[in-house]
C-alpha cells in the first residue's frame, strides 16, 4: 500500500522528504513554492540534486507535486491567463527537474460572462502550451499531469469526471494526462461514495468517459460538509460525513492507488502534525480489517 500526506517545504525541499519519512509515509505530495504567490524563488541545482538523492535513499515514491492556488487556466481574463501560463509552465518544469511522477492541478473557473465551453478551451490551450514547452526544452516528458475533481460551487470546471474527460480528450497530450480523485470533493459535489453503490457508480462514470487506467492518485479526505453541499472542507478520516463506514467502501475499491491525505494539520505552521500520524493509523486500521 502506498500512503502519504501533503508535506511542507518550510525548511527547504528536503524537509518534505524528512517529514514524510518521520510520519511513516512511503510516498508524498508537496508544493514547489508558496502556493499563494505569483513570483517564486527558483531552487538551485544543488538543492534539486540533494533532494533527488535523499528521495532515492528514503525510497519515497510516487512524488506528487501540487500546483499553486492562484493559477486559473480556465480564465478568459488575459492578464490572469498570461500569469497562469507563466507560473504553470514553471511548475511543469520543476516537476521535470525534481523527477516528480505526477503534478496535480485544479482545472479552474471560467470567467463571468463566458461559458463552460470557453473555459474548457482555455484549459486545453494552457495544458498544451506547458507540455509543448517541456518537450521543446528537454525533448521528453517524464511525468503525468493529473486533473483533480472539484466540489463544484460557482463556475468551477471539473465537478464531474465527464467534465475532466472533455479536457483530456481535447488535449494533444492526452496520453500524459490522468486524474486524481479527491474523496471530499467528490462527496461534497454529490457522489455518494460512502456507499458501495455510490463508489461503483462513480467508477463506472470514470470507466465510460476517461478509463479506469487514468486514475493515478487518490486524495483521501473526509468531508466536514454533507453530501451535495458543494462546500470544500476536508476533515479527519472517519470523523466527517463520509465516516469510517464510508471509508470501508472507498478503501475496498481505491486502496491499490497511492493515497495522499490532505486532512487538517491542527498544529502551528512550523511543527509536524500529530494528526497526520493519527489519520494514517485510521486508514491502515480500516485496510487491515478489510484484509482479514
Amino acid at each position: 500500500m502506498k500512503i502519504g500526506v501533503h508535506c511542507s517545504i518550510r525548511n527547504g525541499y528536503k524537509h518534505a522528504l524528512e517529514e514524510a519519512k518521520y510520519l511513516g509515509c512511503n510516498c508524498l505530495q508537496m508544493f514547489t513554492h508558496s502556493p499563494r504567490i505569483w513570483k517564486i524563488p527558483l531552487p538551485t541545482i544543488q538543492e534539486i540534486e540533494e533532494f533527488k538523492l535523499l528521495r532515492k535513499k528514503l525510497n519515497l515514491s510516487p512524488l506528487v507535486i501540487h500546483t499553486a492556488y492562484l493559477p486559473n487556466p480556465a480564465s478568459s481574463n488575459n492578464e490572469i491567463y498570461q500569469k497562469t501560463k507563466k507560473l504553470l509552465k514553471l511548475e511543469f518544469e520543476l516537476s521535470f527537474l525534481f523527477d516528480a511522477d505526477y503534478i496535480v492541478m485544479h482545472p479552474g473557473s471560467y470567467s463571468e460572462g463566458k461559458t463552460f465551453k470557453n473555459g474548457i478551451s482555455q484549459i486545453v490551450k494552457c495544458i498544451d502550451y506547458c507540455f509543448e514547452y517541456i518537450l521543446e526544452k528537454y525533448n521528453k516528458i517524464t511525468f503525468m499531469l493529473l486533473l483533480e475533481n472539484v466540489c463544484g460551487n460557482g463556475r468551477k470546471i471539473g465537478r464531474t469526471f465527464t467534465e475532466l474527460a472533455e479536457i483530456i480528450h481535447k488535449s494533444k497530450f492526452s496520453r500524459y494526462i490522468g486524474i486524481c480523485i479527491d474523496t471530499a470533493h467528490a462527496f461534497s459535489y454529490g457522489y455518494n461514495i460512502k456507499t458501495e453503490d455510490g463508489i461503483n457508480s462513480m467508477l463506472e462514470e470514470i470507466n465510460q468517459t476517461i478509463g479506469i487506467k487514468k486514475i493515478k492518485v487518490i486524495h483521501l479526505n473526509d468531508s466536514k460538509t454533507p453530501l451535495g453541499s458543494k462546500i470544500d472542507q476536508h476533515y479527519h478520516i472517519g470523523k466527517g460525513y463520509i465516516g469510517n463506514g464510508g471509508f470501508k467502501y472507498i478503501l475496498k475499491y481505491l486502496s491499490t492507488y497511492p493515497l495522499i491525505l490532505e486532512t487538517p494539520k491542527e498544529c502551528p505552521f512550523d511543527q509536524t502534525s500529530y494528526m497526520d500520524i493519527k489519520n494514517i493509523a485510521v486508514v491502515k486500521k480500516i485496510i487491515k480489517k478489510l484484509n482479514t
